[in-house]
């Protein structure tokens, strides 16, 4: 029996990659985990005020302990990861990954004081960054070919997505049962989704002797100069920065010049949602006509969107149309440039995409340092606009040496 099932195994591994891998069941466990993941980021928006008050500390210090510790901790994490994916496997670094984020969220619904929430807060970030390089390197590999581009815009969904639902869920939550429940309830989460990981992914079969972790970190230094990968990488900074940053300017405006109450702002910004549900569609444009022209169409559709933003900074109902053209732009970045990284990457695709990842976060680490610039909302947005458009620009150029536009 132990032979006969280590024969099913060798089959079912045989498959992955191929036409005939199954596609919905492991990409549902991965985008259902992606929301989860990266919902833990964005939740400390409105966790934090909660969370002073109830401690009784500042609120830039809660801040700073709910959001920058885990953001600086999920972006050195890609490059850990990444790399012993690459080396070990993609189901080996996944699994014991959300095993340990549902522990580790578990401790902070007990978190008794700051300095233990921002202790917990930087080894769940660090954690967390387990999940998201190494699952887009798998749908690289497991899925069929024709899919892959679909699956990608589909987890790049997830991650804009939770942008926006992780803040609704955590303050939806908060005002019901209290801030412990909204990491309480997150941590059977992860639970169930390791075990969905463990039963339902199927590791795809490596030919070849693998190359040492040594010579697969020396790797990242070789992936980050690369011309074609560092171009898209300085393209891809301004992308979640120009993100966070308007999110977190149109924030300021609408509660003191629109004066909308936080369930108003709150709604203003879901009205970006179905441009994110959009994402899909453009993994399937980025599969047919080319990651680069689909990359570079996303930039510049957001760069349109924020200077819409930029002209009609005094009429609500032209913000939210021009914001939701911006986030349009963005969702049809983020699941291209994801593809163009990690096509480029080849064998060390994972390796690729934690470095493009620590960039784009990065960059979202600088979203609300932007948004306090000393310059009109207006002013922000063409400065932002201004960005995307060197961006486009970039990933433009990056083609001239690494195959057709």
């Amino acid at each position: 029996m132990i032979v006969i099932g280590g024969t099913m195994t060798q089959r079912a591994r045989a498959t992955a990659g191929t036409e005939q891998a199954p596609v919905l069941a492991p990409l549902a466990v991965l985008v259902s985990s992606a929301l989860l993941v990266l919902s833990q980021l964005y939740l400390a928006i409105p966790l934090a005020p909660i969370i002073a008050e109830v401690l009784g500390r500042g609120g830039s210090a809660t801040a700073a302990a709910l959001g920058t510790t885990y953001a600086l901790a999920y972006g050195l994490g890609f490059l850990i990861f990444g790399p012993l994916s690459d080396r070990y496997g993609r189901k080996p670094i996944l699994v014991p990954g959300m095993a340990v984020l549902a522990i580790v969220t578990a401790g902070l619904a007990a978190a008794p004081s700051l300095p233990v929430l921002a202790l917990l807060r930087t080894v769940q970030g660090l954690v967390a960054a387990s999940f998201s390089a190494v699952a887009l390197a798998y749908i690289g590999e497991a899925l069929p070919p024709r899919w892959r581009s679909t699956g990608i815009g589909a987890m790049s969904t997830a991650f804009l997505s939770a942008g926006i639902l992780g803040q609704v869920y955590a303050q939806a939550v908060a005002d019901a049962l209290g801030h412990h429940w909204v990491f309480g309830l997150a941590a059977p989460a992860f639970m169930i989704a390791a075990l969905a990981i463990a039963v339902i992914l199927i590791e795809p079969l490596r030919s070849g002797e693998p190359a040492s972790l040594t010579e697969k970190y020396r790797a990242l230094i070789t992936l980050a100069v690369r011309r074609e990968l560092a171009l898209v990488n300085a393209a891809s900074f301004s992308v979640l920065l120009s993100f966070v940053g308007m999110y977190a300017a149109l924030g300021g405006l609408l509660q003191t010049q629109f004066r909308l109450d936080h369930t108003g702002v709150l709604l203003v910004r879901l009205a970006g949602l179905p441009a994110m549900l959009l994402a899909p569609v453009a993994g399937w444009l980025a599969g047919r006509y080319g990651a680069t022209r689909v990359a570079v169409a996303g930039f510049l559709l957001a760069a349109v969107g924020l200077v819409a933003e930029a002209l009609s900074a005094g009429a609500l109902l032209g913000l939210v149309i021009a914001s939701m053209i911006f986030v349009l732009g963005i969702a049809t970045i983020i699941p291209s440039t994801i593809a163009l990284v990690g096509n480029r990457g080849g064998s060390s695709r994972a390796g690729a995409l934690a470095v493009n990842g620590l960039v784009v976060f990065a960059g979202a680490s600088c979203g609300p340092l932007v948004a306090q610039l000393p310059i009109s909302f207006s002013g922000l947005m063409l400065g932002l606009a201004v960005l995307l458009m060197i961006g486009a620009g970039l990933v433009a150029l990056s083609t001239r040496r690494a195959g057709s536009f």
